[in-house]
C-alpha cells in the first residue's frame, strides 16, 4: 500500500460524509424555511424551489411543475391578476419580474416588494379577488470565476400581514374621520401634558392649525391662572390617581389662539397601554348655550323689541329705588303712562315694520327728553312706563308738557312720515302711597280719562278719576247683560225735507235704561261698550230691532223714508255688519231702501281702503251710507271724493252759530256747496230755532234734524207722526220755508 493511502480514503470518506451531511442540513433548512428559496438559471428557469415557494406560486395558477417555470411565469395565467390597483394588466406584472430577472443576471442584487391584485380562480373577476403582497430578494449566483450563472430568490409571503395592516389603517382611518367629522373637540396628552393629537373640531375651536398644537404643552389652551395649576394638577394625579374631573365633565374657561377666554365643557378619559397613559379630552364650546341662557335671562325682565323694562321688572327697580329713598328727598316722583294714539292703524296701513320702526323711534325719544335717572318700561303693544324725578309738582307738570309736545313730533321710518299722537297720564307720589304699583294704576287710571277727552292730551290723576273708573267698570259689567234684560229700546228722531216740512226718515237712536242705575247717557255708555267689545253684539240687536220695525211700518202702510243707524267705526271695519245686513235683505226684500248707516268722519279715514269697501258692499245691497258730524274731524275734500257715500251731515256745533256767527255761516255755506258739487245730500242736525231753519233753507240744505221738529221719542209716538202727515204736499201748495209748522207741534194736535 502506497504511503498515505488509507488516508486518502478516510478522507474522502470523510468528505463524503460531511457533504451528505450538509446536503441533509440544507435540504432540511430548506424545507422547513419559513420563507420560499428558489433557484434560477442563466435563461431564468426554475432549477430548484422549496416547498413554500412552490405552494405559494401554485396558489396564483402557476404550472403544476413549478421547476420548469421561468422566473416572469411565477406569478399564474395573466388573466388573473393586474398591478396592485387599478391600472395595467398581468402582461405589465410579467414584464416587471422579467426586467427584475435581468438585473440580477446583470449581477445586481435586488430587493423588493411586489404587489397585484389576483383571481382567486381561473375566469374569476379579478375585481372579486385577493390582493397579493410578496416581499422578494434576489441573488446573483456565481461561478469560481465570478461569471453570474443564476440567482438565488428569497420570497416572503406579506398577503396575509399585509391584509392584517389594511384593517388597521382602515381603522384608523375610520377613527381618524370620525374624530374629524365630530362637532366637538377631542384631543389627546400624555402623561407629561403634550398634545399629542387634535381633530379638525379642536383647531376650528382653538384657532390652532394641527401642527401648532401637536407636542405643544396642554396649558397653552388654558387662560391664567389655570394654565400655571395645570402642571402641578397632573403630577399630583399621576402620583395618586385621585382626579377631579377623570370621568366626569364640567364647565372651565378655555383660551383661543387670539387670546380670547370661552367657556367650554370638558370632559376627560384615561387610557393607559404598556404602563404608558394618555389622556382623552372632550371639549364643547358652550358660548351659544350661555348667549342664549343670557339672552333668556333678558327677555324676562326686558322687551325684546325696545330693549325696555317688563312691567314686572319696572316695579320691582322702581320699589328699590323708592327704598332707598334719602330722607328729605324732597322732589316729586312722578310715573308716567304713555299710549300711543291710533298705533294699530298704524300697523295696519303702514304695514307692522313701520309699527316697530316707530316704537323704537319714540323709545329713542323717551331716552333723550326724560330725566337722565328714569326708569322706562314697555308696558304693552303701544304702552309705556316712566319713573321719573322733578324738582316740584310745578316742574312735573310743566316738563309733562314739554315731553308731550317732544314726542308729537314727525317720526320718519322707511321713508314714510308717520304723524305720532300720544296720551299721557301722570300721578305724583305722595306718603300714602307704599308700592309704586299703586302709583302706575292711578297713572293708568289719568291715561284713561285723557283717552276719553279724546286723546293726545296730558292729564294728572285726581281721586275723581278712580270714582269715574268705578263707575265705567260698573257700567261695563251691566252693560254684558242688557240686551239679556230686556233694558235697551231704541227712539227714532225725524229727518225733515227742507222744502215741504215732510218726514224724509228718521235716525235711530239707542237708549238704556237700568234698573238700578236708571237712565245712562249715550254719551256715557257707548264708549265704554266700543272699548270692551260690547259694542258688537249691541249693535246687532239695534240691527235686528230697526229692521224689525221698519218692516212693521212697511206692513202698516207707513212710509217712514229711510231709517239710519249709528254704527261704531270698530263694528263698520271689522265687524260682521255688512253680511247681516244682507242676511235682513233676503229675509225682508222690502227693507231694500229704507236702511241707512252713519259713522263718525274719524271713523271713516281710520282705514280709507276698508271704508271704501265697506260702504261699496252696503251699496250693493241698497244701504246708503252717511258721513256724521262732518266738520268735527279731517274734513278733507281728498277723503270725501273718495267714499262712495250719499249723505254729509252737518256737525250741531256749526249750525249752534247760525245765522248770527258770520264763520258759522260761511263754514255751513261753504260745506253745502261743496257737497252739492259732489252730488251729495246735505243733513244739518241740531237745528232748535227758526232763524236756524231758515238759514239752513236759503242756503240750500237738502235735509233739517233737531228739536225745532221733535225730540228723539218711542216707537209708538214716531208712529203716530207718520199717520197725521198730509199724503202729500203739492208743489204748488208749498208754503215759504218761514211758514212750514214744526212736527212736533202736529204730533201735539
Amino acid at each position: 500500500m502506497a504511503e498515505g493511502q488509507p488516508v486518502d480514503r478516510f478522507g474522502t470518506f470523510v468528505n463524503a460524509m460531511e457533504t451528505d451531511f450538509l446536503a441533509t442540513l440544507a435540504s432540511s433548512i430548506l424545507g422547513e424555511a419559513p420563507v420560499g428559496v428558489g433557484y434560477f438559471d442563466s435563461d431564468q428557469t426554475c432549477r430548484f424551489v422549496n416547498g413554500r415557494f412552490a405552494s405559494t406560486f401554485r396558489a396564483l395558477g402557476a404550472d403544476a411543475d413549478v421547476q420548469v417555470s421561468r422566473f416572469a411565469d411565477l406569478a399564474g395565467p395573466v388573466e388573473n391578476m393586474r398591478p396592485a390597483g387599478r391600472d395595467g394588466t398581468g402582461d405589465d406584472v410579467r414584464s416587471r419580474l422579467a426586467d427584475l430577472a435581468r438585473r440580477v443576471l446583470a449581477g445586481e442584487p435586488v430587493m423588493f416588494d411586489h404587489a397585484f391584485d389576483h383571481a382567486l380562480n381561473p375566469g374569476a373577476s379579478i375585481e372579486d379577488g385577493e390582493r397579493v403582497a410578496l416581499r422578494v430578494s434576489l441573488i446573483p449566483h456565481r461561478d469560481r470565476g465570478g461569471a453570474v450563472i443564476g440567482f438565488i430568490a428569497f420570497l416572503e409571503d406579506e398577503s396575509e400581514r399585509q391584509r392584517h395592516l389594511d384593517v388597521l389603517l382602515r381603522r384608523e382611518k375610520f377613527a381618524t374621520s370620525l374624530l374629524d367629522a365630530a362637532v366637538d373637540g377631542i384631543l389627546t396628552i400624555d402623561a407629561r401634558g403634550v398634545i399629542q393629537s387634535v381633530n379638525h373640531a379642536c383647531c376650528r375651536m382653538f384657532g390652532f392649525d394641527e401642527i401648532e398644537l401637536v407636542g405643544m404643552p396642554v396649558a397653552i389652551l388654558m387662560p391664567a391662572p389655570h394654565e400655571h395649576r395645570h402642571a402641578g394638577y397632573l403630577d399630583s394625579y399621576m402620583a395618586s390617581g385621585r382626579a377631579k374631573i377623570i370621568g366626569t365633565g364640567r364647565e372651565v374657561l378655555a383660551k383661543r389662539k387670539d387670546g380670547s377666554v370661552f367657556p367650554v365643557h370638558l370632559s376627560v378619559g384615561e387610557m393607559r397601554f404598556n404602563d404608558e397613559v394618555t389622556f382623552i379630552g372632550i371639549a364643547r364650546d358652550v358660548s351659544d348655550r350661555h348667549a342664549a341662557e343670557e339672552r333668556a335671562r333678558f327677555l324676562t325682565n326686558h322687551d325684546p323689541l325696545t330693549g325696555l323694562l317688563s312691567r314686572r321688572a319696572f316695579l320691582e327697580e322702581c320699589d328699590r329705588l323708592m327704598a332707598i329713598r334719602l330722607p328729605g328727598d324732597e322732589r316729586a316722583h312722578v310715573v308716567f303712562s304713555f299710549d300711543l294714539d291710533q298705533f294699530r292703524e298704524i300697523n295696519e296701513g303702514l304695514g307692522y315694520h313701520v309699527g316697530d320702526g316707530v316704537l323704537k323711534a319714540i323709545v329713542l325719544r323717551f331716552r333723550e327728553i326724560m330725566p337722565k335717572d328714569s326708569i322706562l318700561c314697555r308696558v304693552g303693544a303701544d304702552e309705556f312706563a316712566a319713573l321719573a324725578m322733578f324738582k316740584d309738582h310745578e316742574v312735573a307738570e310743566e316738563s309733562a308738557d314739554h315731553i308731550h309736545d317732544r314726542l308729537l313730533s314727525p317720526i320718519q321710518v322707511d321713508r314714510q312720515t308717520v304723524m305720532v299722537r300720544m296720551s299721557i297720564g301722570a300721578a305724583i307720589h305722595d306718603p300714602s302711597i307704599k308700592r309704586v304699583e299703586e302709583l302706575l294704576t292711578k297713572a293708568e287710571l289719568a291715561l284713561q280719562t285723557a283717552q276719553h277727552q279724546g286723546g293726545n292730551i296730558v292729564c294728572f290723576y285726581t281721586p275723581e278719576m278712580a270714582q269715574a273708573a268705578s263707575r265705567r267698570t260698573l257700567l261695563t259689567m251691566h252693560l254684558a247683560h242688557a240686551v239679556q234684560r230686556n233694558e235697551f229700546k231704541v227712539v227714532y228722531q225725524p229727518i225733515i225735507e227742507a222744502r215741504t216740512g215732510k218726514v224724509a226718515g228718521a235716525e235711530a237712536l239707542l237708549r238704556w235704561t237700568h234698573t238700578q242705575l236708571g237712565a245712562v247717557s249715550p254719551t256715557e255708555f257707548i264708549p265704554i261698550a266700543e272699548d270692551s267689545g260690547l259694542i258688537v253684539s249691541i249693535t246687532d240687536w239695534v240691527l235686528e230691532a230697526v229692521a224689525d220695525q221698519v218692516a212693521l211700518w212697511h206692513d202698516e202702510g207707513l212710509c217712514c223714508g229711510r231709517v239710519f243707524m249709528n254704527v261704531s267705526g270698530q263694528q263698520f271695519l271689522r265687524g260682521r255688519l255688512t253680511t247681516r245686513l244682507a242676511e235682513l235683505m233676503r229675509e225682508k226684500p222690502y227693507l231694500a231702501g229704507l236702511i241707512g248707516i252713519e259713522i263718525t268722519e274719524q271713523a271713516a279715514v281710520r282705514d280709507l281702503k276698508a271704508t271704501v269697501q265697506a260702504i261699496s258692499a252696503l251699496s250693493s245691497i241698497s244701504v246708503e251710507t252717511a258721513i256724521d258730524d262732518f266738520g268735527t274731524g279731517y274734513s278733507s275734500l281728498s277723503y270725501v271724493q273718495q267714499l262712495p257715500i250719499t249723505k254729509l251731515k252737518i256737525d250741531r256745533m256749526f249750525v249752534d252759530g247760525v245765522p248770527h256767527n258770520r264763520k258759522n255761516s260761511a263754514l255751513v255755506r261753504a260745506v253745502v256747496g261743496m257737497a252739492h258739487g259732489l252730488g251729495l245730500t246735505v243733513v244739518a242736525e241740531g237745528v232748535e230755532t227758526v232763524e236756524q231753519r231758515d238759514f239752513l233753507g236759503e242756503v240750500g240744505c237738502d235735509l233739517l234734524q233737531g228739536y225745532l221738529f221733535s225730540q228723539p221719542i218711542p216707537t209708538v209716538a214716531f208712529s203716530l207722526l207718520l199717520r197725521d202727515q198730509p199724503e202729500s204736499w203739492a208743489p204748488a201748495r208749498l208754503p215759504p220755508v218761514k211758514e212750514l209748522v214744526p212736527i212736533k207741534e202736529l204730533a201735539a194736535r
